[in-house]
């Protein structure tokens, strides 16, 4: 009886609660974007839906880059202020973090507008004015959203967290259904514009609620001093953030400008794939982020470290056993979420699968590395992970081969956080 009253216990705590409303909505998402693969694979040549993945990569990369590195200073910085009842602060912060983001943004639009006929080649893979524009104007959309988000996670408010992303992902299949005509401006148009109306009433909704509207006077000093707070702590994330997503978007893109859009198609198939078990592992992480800060502002660290060192055998155990199971499901899943027309991506997957495990150990350590070292550690994980995947791309040609280097790129990236890891969380413990 003891034992079930413990596990009673330990679901009813408010971590146990976050983890478990994050895992089911973000399911919820992952279905909707195979569902997305799986209608836009159906509908669309191989050539279109290869472009499609190399325009929705390149804007992650736009949008992160924009965020600039907030997206992971807000969830530390706000957890340990409301944590420490510092409600000026916390205010002071996100004005401050809301500057910031948008001095970033007219820096990039302005270098957008300078190398245009670069940019657009890079971005989309042609000289359309109409999509390019659109890539951008959706990438601006999506660093709000982002921001949103990192303003839930810092408020611990994972319910309107979870809900606003649900909805903002589901406004792509939504996006598709009501498209009379699909074309790649369309379904961006549609998804830009579904985006922006849940974000502004999501925004109405926190306004109303109360947010952070605390009876304090914020002088011109306050905001400047934290401005170069998050200037200081997010401009090294900006650049790792960037590296990140590189990470993902840059083999695409790669792919698509020295293979073609149908080994791109092929290549998007195997990290789609991958991203199943992916996105199970990276959702704790965006509840380890403000809670190992949290647990820094109240002195129990070593709290937060025990989970975490529990949290390693689970992940790595559960690694392994989705890995074998993928092997002997690949094909069915491939028929599963696309079509025969993309069987051939059997043996790219089945190589792609594989770093599944440096990544989830890579996903379990990147929070709470940022929660407990104002030093970018990640970035510089980051930064040596993309450096070997860019040199390392260059010096092979097939798409197997190209595939072989992904995973041992990520063994090096998994490799390298575990070790940043286990050093810090051993000075905190002396």
């Amino acid at each position: 009886m003891k034992f079930i009253e413990t596990i009673k216990q330990k679901l009813s705590s408010k971590m146990a609660s976050d983890v478990i409303w994050t895992f089911v909505v973000q399911m919820i998402i992952m279905l909707c974007s195979f569902a997305v693969n799986k209608i836009l694979s159906i509908k669309l040549d191989i050539d279109t839906f290869g472009e499609y993945n190399v325009i929705k990569r390149s804007i992650s990369v736009i949008s992160f880059v924009l965020l600039a590195g907030t997206g992971i200073a807000i969830p530390r910085f706000l957890a340990i202020y409301l944590a420490k009842k510092d409600y000026k602060q916390a205010k002071t912060f996100i004005i401050s973090s809301i500057c910031f983001v948008a001095t970033i943004t007219i820096l990039v639009l302005l270098i957008a507008f300078i190398f245009k006929t670069f940019l657009a080649d890079l971005i989309i893979g042609e000289d359309d004015n109409l999509l390019y524009i659109l890539t951008w104007g959706y990438s601006i959309i999506l660093t709000s959203a982002s921001f949103l988000y990192a303003f839930f996670r810092g408020k611990n408010d994972f319910k309107k967290f979870n809900i606003s992303q649900a909805i903002v992902q589901l406004s792509l299949p939504i996006s598709i259904l009501i498209i009379p005509k699909l074309t790649l401006i369309n379904i961006f148009s549609w998804w830009t514009f579904l985006t922006f109306i849940t974000i502004f009433i999501f925004i109405i909704i926190e306004k109303k609620s109360g947010g952070l509207n605390y009876n304090d006077n914020i002088s011109k000093q306050d905001i400047k001093y934290q401005y170069k707070q998050v200037a200081k702590y997010s401009l090294p994330r900006l650049l790792g953030d960037f590296f990140l997503f590189s990470f993902s978007a840059f083999p695409v893109i790669y792919i698509s400008k020295y293979i073609n859009n149908e080994a791109v198609s092929y290549y998007s198939v195997g990290i789609t794939i991958v991203s199943i078990a992916t996105a199970l592992y990276s959702f704790l992480g965006m509840i380890l982020l403000p809670y190992v800060s949290e647990c820094l502002a109240k002195n129990k660290i070593s709290e937060a470290i025990s989970k975490i060192n529990k949290l390693t055998i689970i992940y790595i155990l559960t690694a392994l056993i989705i890995i074998s199971a993928f092997y002997f499901l690949t094909e069915f899943m491939i028929l599963l979420f696309f079509t025969e027309e993309y069987l051939p991506a059997r043996d790219i997957t089945i190589i792609l699968v594989l770093s599944l495990l440096p990544q989830s150990l890579y996903l379990l350590y990147r929070n709470p590395i940022d929660a407990v070292s104002v030093f970018p550690f990640n970035t510089i994980i980051l930064l040596i992970s993309f450096l070997a995947l860019v040199i390392s791309f260059f010096n092979f040609n097939t798409l197997e081969e190209l595939s072989w280097v992904y995973v041992f790129v990520s063994v090096l990236q998994g490799l390298l956080s575990f070790i940043v890891w286990s050093v810090l969380k051993n000075k905190k413990q002396q």
